[in-house]
């Protein structure tokens, strides 16, 4: 019996782990991976002046303080659009309009980052521009999140 009991418990605590390993679904893990931008710091690169760093990092900031209130924003709208779905009654109008706003914010940061970029390069010389690729991709870019979970429904 206790013999029973003792395999019961193992079974169980097997299962229980399994369980919350598959939770976590496929991908690299939270939060791992390159982001957008692989965390670069284009104003911690060698041959800048001391004011080219600054503007730089000024640039880096406010685009990282803008592009978290847009993700804030977005993310609102995704939670928003999950809870159409999960209606009784589907509101194909409320969709397409609430799906569009997401579009147009993603928009929003692509163009927010392309400007970002080009202050950026516009700062650094001709020689320096040339050096960027020897940082890898998305050198300029700024921060991001990492690859991992995305939002499941």
């Amino acid at each position: 019996m206790k013999r029973m009991v003792a395999v019961l418990g193992l079974a169980v605590a097997v299962t229980l782990t399994a369980a919350t390993v598959f939770a976590w679904g496929p991908g690299m893990g939270r939060g791992m991976g390159q982001g957008f931008g692989p965390g670069c710091d284009v104003a911690a690169a060698p041959n800048l002046s001391a004011e080219q760093a600054a503007k730089i990092r000024k640039i880096q900031t406010d685009r990282y303080a803008e592009a978290s209130k847009v993700r804030s924003e977005m993310y609102a709208k995704r939670i928003e659009l999950q809870g159409l779905f999960r209606e009784s009654v589907l509101d194909k109008g409320k969709i397409a309009s609430n799906q569009g706003e997401i579009v147009a914010l993603q928009a929003r940061m692509q163009e927010k980052g392309l400007a970002a970029r080009t202050a950026v390069a516009e700062i650094l010389t001709p020689e320096q521009r040339a050096q960027l690729p020897a940082y890898g991709p998305g050198f300029g870019g700024g921060r991001g999140r990492g690859m991992g979970f995305g939002n499941r429904w």
